[in-house]
C-alpha cells in the first residue's frame, strides 16, 4: 500500500511539473498583454522630419484628398462613354380608365389590365457644348492642385517640426547656461559666506550672494520646465501618440552666414513655391469651369437606343426596340445658365486678385524672414564679443574680490551680465536656424530628410 501511494505521488509530481512548464507566469502574461511604446531618445532633425512625414495628421489628410479628387476626375470622364441601364416593371391597370388624351368617348377596344416590360436602354452623348470635355479638364487640374497643396502642407510641417526642434535645442542650451550660472553663484555664495565669517565682508554682501543663488536656482527650474514643454510641442508637431516620449541630439551650428540676395530668392520662389503653383493651377481650373457653364448654352445631341420585351394581357409577349438621335435644348430656364456663367467668371476674377494679394504677402514674408536671418547673424557676431568681454570681466571681478580690491556687488553684476549674454547667444543661434528654415519654406527649396526609425511611432494605420 505504501509502495502504491509512493508511485501515485511520483506520477502526480511529474504531471504537475509538465503543466507548469507550459503555463505562463503572471509576469509573462503582463508582458504579453502590454507592449511598451517605442521611445525616441536620440532623434536628429532628419529623423524628426521622417517621422512627421508618416504621422502628421494634416499631411496625411492632404495626401488622402488626392485620392478623392482622382475619383472625381474619373466620375467626370465617364461622360465620354455610353451609359447602359436595365429597366423592368410590372403594373396592373383599371380596365375602365379613360382613353389617352382624356376623351370621354367609348373606346374602340378593351384596355389591357396587366403590363410588364424588361429591357436595356443605352445613351451616348455626341455633343453637349464641351461640358464633359471642360469638366474633365477641370477635374484633372484639380488633382494637380491638390498635389501642390500636399507639397505646401509638407513644407509647412517641415518648418513647424524644424522650429520645434530648434526650440527644444534652445531650451536645452538655456538649461545648461542656467546650470552653469547656478554653480557659479553657489560657489560665490560659499566664498562670501567664508569671508563673512572671517569678518572681511558685511552681512549685506552675504545676503546678496545668497539671493542671487536662489534666483539662479529658480531660473534652472524654469529652464527644465521649458525643456519639458518643448519636448511635448515637438512630439505633438510630429504627430506621435501622447505616451511617446521624445528627445533629440545635436547642437546649434557654429557656422553662420548672411542671407542671400532677396531678389534671387524671390525669383526662385516664383518658380518653386507650391502655393504660387497651386494658385496658377486654380486659375487654369477656373477657366475650364467657365467653359463648362458656357457649354450649357448649346443643345445636347445624343444617340439613344432601347431593346426589350413587353407583355400585355391583351396582346401577349412581343419584342420591341427603339433607336434614334435625340436633341435636347432648354431654351428658357429663367436665367439659370446665365447666372452660372456669371458666377464662374466672378470666381475666376477672384482667383486673379487672390493670387496678386498672396504674392504681396509672400514677398513681405520673405523680406521679414531674410531680415530675421540677417539680424540673427549680426547678433551672433556681436554677442560673441560680448560673451568674451563678460567672461574677462567676471574673471577679473572675482580675482579682485578675492584680493579685497572689489566688492561683492561687482562680482554679482559681472555674473548677471555673463549669464544674460550667454542666453542671448543661444537665442540668436536658434533664431538663425528658424529664420533659415522659414526662408527655405517660402522659396520652396527641398529639404533632404534622413532615414528615420523603422517603427511606426506608436501609430496604427
Amino acid at each position: 500500500m505504501n509502495r502504491w501511494n509512493a508511485t501515485r505521488f511520483k506520477v502526480a509530481s511529474i504531471v504537475a511539473a509538465v503543466v507548469l512548464c507550459f503555463v505562463p507566469t503572471g509576469g509573462e502574461i503582463a508582458m504579453a498583454g502590454t507592449v511598451p511604446p517605442p521611445e525616441y531618445r536620440s532623434l536628429t532633425l532628419g529623423e524628426c522630419l521622417s517621422l512627421a512625414s508618416r504621422h502628421n495628421p494634416a499631411l496625411g489628410g492632404a495626401t488622402e484628398r488626392i485620392r478623392e479628387l482622382t475619383q472625381d476626375y474619373r466620375a467626370v470622364r465617364s461622360g465620354f462613354f455610353p451609359r447602359l441601364s436595365f429597366l423592368a416593371y410590372y403594373e396592373r391597370l383599371d380596365p375602365d380608365r379613360l382613353p389617352p388624351g382624356g376623351s370621354t368617348a367609348s373606346p374602340s377596344g378593351e384596355f389591357n389590365q396587366e403590363e410588364a416590360f424588361a429591357g436595356i436602354s443605352g445613351k451616348q452623348i455626341l455633343f453637349n457644348g464641351g461640358v464633359t470635355r471642360y469638366g474633365t479638364q477641370a477635374a484633372s487640374i484639380g488633382t494637380h492642385v491638390q498635389k501642390q497643396d500636399v507639397r505646401r502642407t509638407r513644407d509647412e510641417v517641415v518648418f513647424e517640426v524644424t522650429q520645434a526642434f530648434y526650440r527644444l535645442l534652445e531650451a536645452k542650451e538655456n538649461r545648461t547656461v542656467a546650470e552653469n550660472a547656478l554653480k557659479q553663484r553657489q560657489d560665490f555664495a560659499g566664498l562670501t559666506e567664508a569671508f563673512f565669517r572671517a569678518g572681511k565682508v558685511t552681512k549685506l554682501d552675504f545676503f546678496r550672494a545668497s539671493s542671487q543663488a536662489s534666483d539662479a536656482r529658480q531660473a534652472k527650474v524654469e529652464a527644465e520646465n521649458a525643456v519639458r514643454l518643448a519636448r511635448e510641442i515637438l512630439a505633438r508637431t510630429i504627430g506621435l501618440k501622447e505616451q511617446i516620449e521624445v528627445d533629440i541630439r545635436g547642437r546649434l551650428s557654429p557656422q553662420y552666414s548672411p542671407a542671400p540676395d532677396i531678389g534671387v530668392l524671390w525669383k526662385e520662389a516664383l518658380d518653386n513655391n507650391p502655393e504660387i503653383k497651386r494658385l496658377n493651377l486654380e486659375i487654369e481650373q477656373s477657366k475650364a469651369l467657365v467653359g463648362v457653364e458656357k457649354g450649357r448654352y448649346f443643345p445636347e445631341l445624343s444617340l439613344r437606343g432601347d431593346v426589350g420585351v413587353r407583355h400585355q394581357d391583351t396582346r401577349g409577349t412581343q419584342g420591341e426596340w427603339l433607336a434614334g438621335v435625340f436633341v435636347e435644348f432648354p431654351f428658357f430656364e429663367g436665367g439659370l445658365t446665365r447666372a452660372h456663367v456669371a458666377a464662374a467668371d466672378s470666381r475666376y476674377l477672384q482667383l486673379l486678385e487672390k493670387k496678386r494679394d498672396r504674392l504681396n504677402g509672400l514677398r513681405v514674408d520673405l523680406t521679414s524672414a531674410c531680415q530675421d536671418w540677417n539680424n540673427a547673424t549680426n547678433g551672433i557676431v556681436d554677442i560673441r564679443r560680448t560673451v568674451e568681454a563678460n567672461q574677462e570681466a567676471y574673471a577679473s571681478a572675482q580675482a579682485l574680490y578675492r584680493n579685497g580690491k572689489a566688492i561683492g556687488l561687482d562680482v554679482l553684476r559681472a555674473e548677471v551680465d555673463l549669464t544674460a549674454s550667454r542666453f542671448n547667444l543661444v537665442r540668436y543661434a536658434a533664431a538663425f536656424e528658424i529664420a533659415k528654415a522659414r526662408v527655405r519654406q517660402i522659396v520652396g527649396a527641398p529639404i533632404v530628410e534622413q532615414s528615420g526609425p523603422a517603427d511606426n511611432g506608436g501609430q496604427t494605420r
